[in-house]
């Protein structure tokens, strides 16, 4: 089990001047910290255009400030967008960052599941499932090849020599966010990592795991692409050695991350026609419409959620070690934890960093030299 971060650069209201370039700045303090204390990877994600969820629409950015101010934990984006992008950009950026980094970057695709963030860019729901395809083709390509050309259906490139090329060989690591059973099919037919959101609990981890890995056992070679044929949480993360702390802010921090998804599907669809969603995308159309609409009767409170301790990795070290344990029976070698939740004070995440350090990132250390046996 390997433990990183993942940062979403979340900025609560109400905001001042300073509110969103200090989150920025706290999480350059952080992650070298995180590195002292044993965390192997920080991951950036990508969004655009939501407010206080996500203030972080240039994560390459952030990374090469990273990569100047750390030299071993590894520099991923979670995802990167491809519907919203070229290729040839991705490649560069990315080959570039990997050379600043000196070998640290992995490099996660999606297509999102929102709407409101694509069409901005003249992207269509439609067809962002075959860019994501061509995007996982072509980027190996442009990176192994001395000269490359493609001619697809979104993407044709005349015979260009692209450069610069990554440090990595033979390229930077490849993932995809797995939200879907279908990207989760498709992710291990490719033979990419699988990143998984622990939000529907081990259960519907379990699920789509299932589809990943037998995907992934008659993954065929993709054009000289390099296998990566790992699996990752990203997760919400506080840990706190008092109970009582655990059970009041951890309740906090738990509720607000709920509230701010409920406020994400009110907004993700907004100014889309429904009778327009298509086939692969009306499983998230329906999710976001009851997620938005709630909470319903019946549905456990974040209390209770975080008493539950099996969707976020919210608790003592104790209670964190039962969380990552569960998952790493399912098969899932890496955690991402987002610690910088909204509300989270910068030495609240430092505090948080710390305990990992010292009682859980040990703890698994200690398990592998063991070599005790994990997974089903």
């Amino acid at each position: 089990m390997r433990i990183g971060l993942f940062y979403q650069i979340q900025v609560p209201k109400p905001w001042t001047r300073s509110s969103e370039s200090q989150r920025i700045y706290e999480a350059l303090e952080q992650i070298p910290y995180a590195e002292q204390q044993g965390f192997e990877s920080v991951w950036f994600s990508e969004h655009h255009f939501r407010p206080v969820w996500s203030h972080n629409s240039a994560p390459d950015l952030t990374l090469a400030a990273v990569s100047q101010r750390t030299s071993r934990i590894r520099l991923g984006i979670g995802v990167v967008l491809a519907p919203i992008h070229h290729p040839l950009h991705v490649a560069a950026r990315m080959a570039t960052l990997d050379i600043l980094s000196h070998g640290r970057v992995d490099v996660g695709l999606g297509r999102t599941g929102y709407p409101y963030q694509l069409t901005p860019y003249g992207a269509d729901l439609r067809d962002t499932r075959g860019m994501w395809l061509e995007f996982a083709d072509l980027l190996p390509r442009i990176w192994t090849q001395e000269e490359v050309s493609y001619d697809g259906t979104y993407y044709q490139i005349p015979r260009r020599e692209v450069l610069p090329k990554p440090v990595q060989q033979p390229h930077p690591p490849l993932w995809s966010a797995c939200g879907s059973d279908e990207t989760a099919r498709l992710t291990g037919s490719l033979g990419m990592g699988g990143l998984f959101g622990s939000e529907g609990g081990p259960g519907r981890v379990e699920q789509l795991m299932a589809l990943y890995q037998e995907a992934l056992g008659t993954a065929a070679p993709n054009n000289g692409a390099a296998p990566n044929r790992r699996a990752a949480l990203m997760t919400a993360g506080f840990c706190h050695e008092d109970p009582a702390v655990v059970a009041e802010r951890g309740t906090e921090l738990v509720g607000w991350y709920i509230e701010q998804q409920r406020e994400r599907a009110r907004l993700v669809w907004r100014d889309y026609d429904p009778t327009t969603v298509p086939p692969d995308y009306q499983g998230y159309y329906a999710r976001d419409q009851r997620l938005a609409s709630g909470p319903h009767p019946g549905e456990p409170t974040p209390r209770q959620v975080r008493e539950q301790g099996n969707s976020f990795c919210v608790g003592t070290p104790a209670d964190c070690i039962r969380f990552l344990e569960m998952y790493e029976a399912l098969g899932i070698e890496e955690v991402f934890l987002l610690c910088a939740i909204g509300p989270a004070t910068h030495q609240e995440v430092l505090h948080t960093l710390r305990l990992f350090g010292e009682q859980i990132i040990p703890y698994f250390q200690e398990k592998a030299r063991r070599g005790q046996p994990t997974g089903k």
